[in-house]
């Protein structure tokens, strides 16, 4: 099953280009653990709600305890390392400049989720008037940058700018 993300377009604020937009994601709610669980309950009865909730909540509770000990934790879906923010003035901890934050970057569960994941984008009419699919958009990209590598090699003279043809050749056969 494709997963489609939802966006609608709208036009950026004081843009100079009348045809600048930006996207924002059209939400379809919220989401905790409780309905996760359910929905995996529902997929598969093997495991009790209670016990996965619980499951859960100490793996949260055991990766903040890592995190904040200095560890970078990769829990499959997100990578976590904990970052000091703000300058240091004469080498001392200021409470108004400084504080302890957490890097979140994407794991590779989640890369491949968005890299599978199309994209429909919607006008101010909600009317959809675009579809992307990342795969064949990424399928299109390859086959055209092996036409433009076939069409700008070095030994393809039609390809060649007239500036300079004669050097790289020299250098080509040297």
């Amino acid at each position: 099953m494709k997963k489609i993300l939802k966006a609608k377009l709208y036009k950026k604020r004081l843009a100079v280009d009348i045809y600048d937009y930006n996207a924002q994601v059209i939400l379809n709610g919220n989401i905790g653990i409780s309905e996760i669980v359910d929905e995996l309950i529902t997929e598969n009865n093997e495991i009790s709600r209670e016990a996965a909730i619980k499951l859960i909540n100490n793996f949260n509770q055991k990766v903040a305890e890592k995190v904040v000990s200095g560890y970078q934790v990769n829990s499959g879906l997100v990578r976590l390392s904990p970052v000091i923010k703000g300058y240091f003035t004469n080498k001392k901890w200021s409470p108004v400049v400084n504080r302890v934050d957490i890097s979140i970057t994407q794991s590779y569960a989640l890369n491949n989720a968005l890299s599978e994941t199309c994209i429909e984008l919607y006008n101010d009419m909600n009317d959809t008037f675009e579809f992307i699919d990342p795969l064949e958009q990424s399928r299109k990209h390859i086959e055209n940058s092996q036409k433009y590598e076939d069409n700008n090699t070095v030994n393809n003279a039609a390809y060649e700018p007239a500036c300079g043809i004669a050097f790289r050749r020299w250098l080509c056969e040297a």
